[in-house]
């Protein structure tokens, strides 16, 4: 896929919705489309890891405080869901550190224990050039469902888009585990702990 327009016109074609020619083409389907598309994208990359969307960059520290939390960092732009937050040497660990989002009500930070942490997360990716393929079929399958529902009022279909949904989500975990081929190193602490 390379066009939003693409994406939309697949996301149609799943409940026999017709066609558009952009999302600015003045007709009630495709400002339906333009309504739902940047929800059911964020949805879409929140629901999974996927992997072209996933980055990793060191945290910036505030100095705000929290209670109970030693560092307040800034949370990142374009970030979509936090997937974890770690030191610098323990990049390749799984090992799970302890952290929470909070919000001052204009923005969003992070709080945890760690100095000169570091984030890996899901990054809003808005061009559709590096989409894989898995992740371009769930998106159209939410899209479907959140237009479907609004334009023929057929609750049944959209509830079908929604479950097709669900099981691209599915498979796309399985090919994302086989895609993700990496032996991690666990801490120290934990193989002492298992003898």
């Amino acid at each position: 896929m390379s066009s939003k327009t693409e994406i939309c016109n697949l996301a149609l074609s799943r409940f026999g919705g017709g066609k558009i020619t952009s999302l600015d083409d003045g007709t009630e389907t495709a400002r339906l489309l333009d309504l739902n598309y940047n929800n059911c994208l964020e949805t879409t990359l929140r629901d999974f890891p996927w992997n072209f969307a996933r980055k990793i960059q060191e945290l910036a520290l505030t100095d705000d405080t929290t209670p109970g939390y030693d560092y307040v960092y800034q949370y990142p732009a374009y970030c979509v869901n936090v997937l974890r937050v770690y030191y610098e040497n323990n990049a390749r660990m799984n090992e799970k550190s302890e952290f929470k989002i909070i919000t001052n009500g204009n923005e969003k930070f992070i709080a945890c224990d760690i100095p000169n942490a570091y984030v890996e997360f899901t990054y809003k990716v808005t061009s559709p050039d590096i989409y894989d393929a898995s992740f371009v079929k769930a998106l159209s399958y939410i899209l479907a469902a959140e237009v479907c529902n609004a334009k023929s009022g057929n609750a049944q279909k959209a509830a079908e888009m929604l479950q097709k949904y669900q099981m691209t989500i599915a498979t796309a975990e399985h090919e994302g585990a086989v895609e993700n081929n990496i032996a991690f190193e666990w801490p120290t602490s934990y193989i002492t702990g298992r003898r």
